[in-house]
């Protein structure tokens, strides 16, 4: 299966105006990540935006609300990708207004700790301290408290199963639903699509050997399911919709992922994306195929919280 065109036309156009890293730094690659999100921004919205902040022990956390329209809908708690070391509420502004728009709800984006700096469980414990805050605050962001999400792109899905295992563990807040695009799962390596896909254009097999690396070094496991979902039960869990792209070399452990969910008696749905590779959500506003995409986990989304 081929690249869709329209996607090798966006990676083209980036390569050419963002050199590739000279050295993969945990800075240099946040900032390639900024940098091409400024170069080729989404287009404008008509999405509400505000942004706040969430008091922790010793810490911050900053939350962008998107909101569609006014009135009580359901929540979005929105964890972003980048391997836990990059990405921020800047990178995945569009994708989260489309997504706002997409399921007709209001979406909470969570810029938690990244590793290597705040390795696990800081970006974990972010993450459920972000979907606390909007369960406590759900009638003054105008939300449907029995109707709260959480989903993640990349690292952010895997970021988005540890909050509804923590959730399940400490008996709230509760969840309706899971989207996970694209998700990280577990630090097995070789999967058929991680040896098919081992060069991919827009993530290698190397580069999540050196992710796993910076957000589970050595003496920070703990051995918990929030760092590694496959090591308990998936039993009462969420529903949830995994999102896999065919040309990735995530796709098996997202298809292995939706199996296990299905073994486990929760309800899910499987999609996948085809000729498209990891992170085509970013290019979801400069190619039809990666656009409609995301159209349709958005629609996905919304049948779940509205249904």
């Amino acid at each position: 299966m081929s690249l869709d065109p329209g996607v090798a036309d966006y990676l083209a156009r980036v390569a050419a105006a963002v050199p590739p890293l000279a050295e993969p730094t945990p800075v240099a690659r946040r900032n390639r990540m900024e940098l091409i999100a400024r170069r080729f921004p989404a287009p404008e919205d008509t999405v509400a935006r505000g942004d706040a902040w969430i008091a922790l022990p010793g810490r911050e956390v900053a939350v962008r609300i998107y909101r569609p329209r006014a009135g009580t809908l359901p929540a979005i708690v929105y964890l972003h990708g980048g391997g836990w070391v990059a990405g921020s509420l800047a990178t995945h502004d569009g994708a989260c207004a489309a997504l706002a728009q997409d399921a007709d709800a209001v979406v909470a984006s969570v810029h938690y700790r990244r590793a290597p700096e705040s390795p696990y469980p800081a970006p974990n414990d972010d993450a459920y301290a972000a979907l606390a805050w909007v369960a406590e605050h759900a009638e003054a962001l105008a939300v449907d408290r029995a109707r709260i999400a959480v989903a993640g792109d990349s690292a952010g899905a895997h970021l988005a199963i540890g909050c509804a295992i923590e959730a399940r563990e400490r008996g709230g807040p509760a969840i309706a639903f899971q989207l996970l695009v694209y998700p990280v799962v577990e630090p097995a390596f070789d999967t058929a699509s991680y040896l098919a896909h081992a060069s991919s254009p827009t993530l290698t097999r190397d580069d999540m050997i050196w992710y796993w690396r910076q957000y589970l070094p050595e003496g920070a496991d703990d051995g918990s399911a929030r760092a590694v979902p496959t090591r308990d039960s998936l039993a009462g869990l969420p529903r949830a919709h995994v999102v896999v792209a065919s040309l990735d070399p995530l796709r098996d452990e997202g298809v292995a992922l939706a199996a296990r969910f299905e073994r486990a008696s929760v309800a899910v749905t499987l999609a996948e994306a085809p000729s498209l590779p990891h992170g085509f959500l970013r290019s979801a506003p400069y190619a039809a195929a990666a656009r409609s995409a995301q159209a349709a986990l958005g629609a996905a989304a919304r049948a779940a919280l509205h249904g």
